[in-house]
């Protein structure tokens, strides 16, 4: 049995590059085969095996990144095999992330206590289970090269000098290592041209002048706040630190202090040896709360604490440790209606926001919907194997009248969607397919929104002189606008498609031969 998980492995050290590594341990077998077609074109090479006996025994032979294990399997179940693991002085410190039909409290407590780092629900989603794994693996790996190069440093003040030169090699490469995490991250990593994107991302450069500010990124679910942080994270003077994720809306109540700020060995029961926390893990870095709008109140005296005097006291500690961590959060709810709910503290409110930063729907930018359409149309490509199909006209219309209540995520998946259904060279209109849902009232959640249509709307001089066009010659189209204002393509169809959406256009014929014309009075 071992031996055909390892032999099936042969063929990803034939592709050159690093790869992360990652046993996969659940007696059915199906589950295991999507789980590796889910996390395989991100990097992973996944050795499926059917226990937690099993991977127990792989894992001294394939030196995992990571495990994800089922918890309930014949045999040794996955919460046993995670005992064993953590017991192991070489899978000690390996992530474990459990696999979970429900997210049934005391399960979720007996994981968390047998070692887990985290917890996937069946059925599977795709982009939870490939975030929670690169989130977890990228932290792993950043916190072994933060290790080794700690080791290297108390080796180097002990021995000669041509230790202190192996010092100076690893410092090197862990300088490689935040460029390439820097460049990944960084502001070029933001797809579009639009205003409302520029504004964000002028606030981002400001933001990373400070290292010790506390921000809050508000926006809808889906446009992209981690993203954000990261950048801020990554183009700081705290980017040789680690960027440390938490999402608040998953912290089981019962683990909540512990995950935040450790515990000591014999604090609690199951608390079989010393543990950082989160705040811990990040030091020297960043710490993201995601929907910071979620963390139990009770904790939120605790975390205001931590942030005014820069000191943590892990559960069962009697010492205070010394904390030196930023603190990024994000939340798609409005924080001033928790405060006045009870549901937010109104002290914690004004020490978290010293900086807000606003992302604004993808429906207040559609002209960047074009470039992101490219950008996830040659990723999906690349995952293929193929060649990067082309756009057509009519499906990059189709793309621009969608209001996208899931925002870039949601465009995401069409795009992903339209990958598969296209021919290999277009993507054509037929291959956009769209879930309609009830455009969603943003106001509620964040006043600071605006609806993206109305009679309050203020025109720009480009809409004036596009209705006053229309006015004198009674229609115009995508390239007479293009001419008339001096702009491409795809910010002519964002102006036409706006000024249609909140009325003062009438769209008139289809695709190529579309024209503008004057709404038709009732």
């Amino acid at each position: 049995m071992m031996n055909e998980v390892l032999n099936s492995q042969t063929r990803a050290s034939s592709l050159g590059g690093e790869r992360y590594r990652v046993i996969i341990a659940d007696d059915v077998h199906e589950n295991c085969e999507l789980l590796r077609k889910t996390i395989d074109p991100e990097g992973f090479d996944a050795f499926l095996v059917p226990s937690g006996e099993v991977a127990v025994d792989l894992a001294s032979k394939v030196k995992p990144d990571l495990f994800l294990l089922d918890i309930r399997m014949p045999g040794i179940g996955g919460l046993e095999a995670a005992r064993r693991l953590r017991a192991g002085e070489a899978t000690s410190s390996v992530p474990i992330i459990f696999i979970t039909v429900d997210d049934d409290i005391r399960s979720l407590v007996q994981a968390f206590e047998a070692g887990g780092v985290d917890y996937i629900v069946k059925p599977f989603k795709k982009e939870e289970v490939i975030a929670r794994v690169k989130t977890h693996v990228e932290l792993y790996r950043l916190r072994q090269a933060l290790e080794q190069e700690i080791a290297l440093r108390k080796h180097a003040e002990e021995e000669s000098k041509s230790a202190r030169a192996a010092l100076t090699l690893a410092d090197e490469r862990l300088s490689f290592f935040t460029q390439q995490e820097a460049k990944r991250w960084g502001i070029q990593g933001f797809i579009g041209q639009s205003p409302a994107l520029g504004k964000v991302v002028e606030q981002v450069r400001k933001v990373q002048q400070s290292d010790s500010i506390s921000v809050v990124i508000t926006g809808e679910s889906g446009v992209g706040k981690e993203l954000i942080a990261r950048a801020i994270h990554f183009g700081s003077a705290r980017s040789k630190g680690p960027f440390v994720p938490l999402n608040c809306s998953a912290i089981p109540k019962e683990l909540a202090e512990s995950l935040l700020f450790g515990h000591i060995k014999g604090s609690f029961s199951g608390a079989v040896k010393d543990q950082k926390g989160h705040f811990e893990m990040a030091e020297g870095g960043t710490l993201f709360l995601d929907e910071l709008g979620e963390l139990p109140l009770d904790l939120q005296a605790k975390l205001l604490r931590v942030l005014e005097d820069g000191v943590l006291m892990p559960v069962g500690a009697s010492m205070p440790i010394k904390s030196n961590v930023r603190v990024i959060s994000a939340t798609h709810r409005s924080l001033p209606e928790e405060v006045a709910a009870g549901r937010f503290r109104e002290d914690l409110y004004y020490r978290m926001t010293r900086f807000s930063i606003l992302v604004p729907p993808l429906r207040e930018r559609l002209e960047d919907i074009p470039s992101l359409a490219a950008h996830f149309l040659a990723q999906f490509a690349s995952e293929m194997g193929r060649t990067t199909p082309k756009l057509a006209p009519e499906a990059s219309d189709k793309l621009l009248e969608h209001d996208y209540p899931g925002n870039i995520r949601e465009l995401k998946n069409v795009i992903e969607r339209a990958s598969i259904e296209c021919n290999g060279e277009w993507v054509e209109a037929t291959d956009i397919l769209i879930n309609h849902h009830e455009p969603q009232d943003v106001t509620s959640e964040l006043p600071a929104f605006s609806k993206a249509a109305g009679e309050l709307q203020v025109l720009s001089p480009e809409e004036k002189s596009i209705i006053k066009h229309v006015e004198t010659h009674d229609t115009i189209s995508n390239s007479q606008c293009r001419e008339l204002i001096e702009v491409n393509i795809h910010r002519a169809n964002y102006l036409l498609h706006k000024l249609t959406k909140s009325g003062h256009l009438q769209r008139a014929g289809s695709n190529r031969n579309s024209v503008y014309v004057k709404p038709q009075k009732a």
